[in-house]
């Protein structure tokens, strides 16, 4: 079997790199697709890491076959360089995937980014720092950067990763993908195996510790370390087909919805019909026949509390038809939500004193939103910059509605001292449950990074269609609006 596998090293190579070229074309796929799950939004990045993965994989196929083409010495050393940085970026992606799936405020998402970035800078350039005091040739450097990157980002990210896909099964459980929620199960624990296999055990570099490389392995195992990673790979790829079907479970969702509220419109317009030809009317004939009874009776009281019954059947009748107009409401559009917000934010400002700016972008590539958001993200926002304006201090607020074809994004955001300590319990409690709850009732996510810089509040809504339905121009509104 060693000697198999010897004979055939490029073919178990191709076969691995194959593997995670695999699972990061089926992810890029699906990249444009609106989700309201924190999984599926962090899926690029693993798509990332598994196509720079792949890429790395096949250069140790790719540079061995040029340099038994008697290719330039200078040009193999070059390549390699290029295959030892490709293969650490690959494993600072995975990390991101990992901070993207836990649950931490940006700020500390953003700081334990560019310390991870700033710990594979410093493993490139200390690796070829002592590269060139020792007289280490490329392939040691190139070895030695490796397995450096491989304990100090590799492990812990595929570490990480795992336990932020641990975590989502709950989420995916809540938004009812119950059968879903084994295949993530699957890759947190895959990714944890990785992370012995392809983060412990590293290619053999003059540091390294002895007993803990591909070498040993194969000697021990007879089994090539890339055949493992490849299998690892497949069963990688195979759960991430099988939490792609998110996306197929969500349009299913949102069609059931466009159902359910096509079915309450052609209701709503059954009780329009009904009350205006069938209730008003018969109201209205009682009315006059009130009336004329009342132009009979000479006693002049009982005539006057004729009348007033007819005054209250015209309330009456007054009041169902205002209902009619109610339930004739037109469905929200990304132009009338957008002009909801501004006008709100003009109000607010007017009214509190409070500097409230309100930005829009990508009116024009909006898709179809959902019934009812303009009322949800009314609330939310008035929510938010009450927030502000009770616990912010003097500040200035920004508003900003940004629409795509499958997403539109509130973020209200404050430059005051945000939510001090006494304010927690306001934070955490009926208001911020009611913003989570309109979020969730739109098939959103509702975010909230409070620190002693400001607050920033972000609501993420998918909308309906990846193509927005054809229909007349929109009237002239400014991309930006500042009130």
């Amino acid at each position: 079997m060693r000697t198999f596998f010897q004979q055939n090293e490029t073919i178990v190579l191709f076969a691995h790199g194959l593997m995670f070229f695999s699972l990061g074309f089926a992810l890029w796929l699906q990249r444009r697709r609106g989700s309201r799950l924190v999984l599926t939004s962090a899926l690029i990045w693993f798509a990332a890491f598994a196509f720079v993965e792949a890429l790395a994989i096949w250069g140790q196929a790719f540079v061995p076959i040029q340099e038994r083409n008697e290719l330039d010495r200078s040009l193999i050393q070059a390549l390699e360089v290029v295959r030892g940085l490709i293969q650490t970026v690959a494993f600072l992606f995975l990390v991101q995937f990992g901070l993207r799936l836990i649950d931490i405020t940006r700020r500390l998402r953003t700081a334990l980014t560019a310390t991870s970035i700033l710990v594979w800078a410093s493993i490139v350039l200390v690796s070829a720092a002592v590269a060139r005091s020792r007289g280490w040739s490329v392939p040691e450097w190139e070895a030695s950067a490796d397995a450096a990157a491989r304990y100090c980002l590799l492990a812990p990210g595929a570490v990480l990763s795992a336990v932020g896909l641990w975590r989502q099964r709950g989420e995916l459980a809540d938004a009812g993908m119950t059968r879903i929620k084994p295949w993530a199960a699957t890759a947190a624990g895959v990714l944890l195996v990785y992370a012995v296999i392809g983060g412990a055990i590293v290619e053999p570099a003059p540091w390294a510790p002895n007993g803990l490389n591909e070498i040993d392995w194969f000697t021990t195992t007879g089994i090539p370390l890339a055949a493992v990673r490849g299998a690892l790979g497949l069963i990688l790829a195979v759960a991430a087909v099988k939490l792609l079907e998110i996306f197929e479970v969500e349009a299913k969702q949102r069609v059931d919805a466009l159902e359910r509220s096509r079915a309450v419109a052609e209701e709503r317009a059954r009780f329009r019909r009904d009350l205006h030809d069938g209730t008003i009317q018969s109201i209205y004939a009682a009315g006059l026949h009130l009336e004329a009874l009342a132009m009979r009776v000479y006693e002049p009281s009982i005539r006057g509390e004729v009348r007033g019954v007819v005054g209250d059947l015209n309330e009456v009748t007054d009041g169902i038809r205002r209902y009619i107009t109610d339930l004739a409401e037109t469905p929200d559009t990304p132009l009338a939500i957008a002009e909801r917000l501004r006008d709100l934010t003009k109000n607010f400002t007017d009214e509190t004193g409070l500097d409230v700016r309100f930005r829009l972008g990508g009116l024009a590539a909006a898709g179809p939103v959902p019934n009812g958001a303009g009322s949800h993200l009314e609330q939310i926002l008035r929510e938010a910059l009450s927030n502000a304006a009770r616990h912010a201090g003097p500040c200035a607020a920004e508003v900003s509605l940004a629409f795509a074809s499958d997403e539109l994004e509130l973020i209200i955001r404050d430059d005051g001292c945000g939510l001090v300590e006494t304010d927690k319990s306001d934070h955490d409690g009926q208001g911020m449950r009611n913003m989570s709850e309109r979020a969730r009732r739109l098939g959103g996510r509702l975010s909230i990074d409070t620190n002693g810089a400001g607050t920033r509040v972000v609501v993420a809504v998918p909308l309906d269609s990846d193509v927005p339905e054809p229909g007349p121009t929109p009237r002239t509104f400014p991309e930006v609006i500042t009130s």
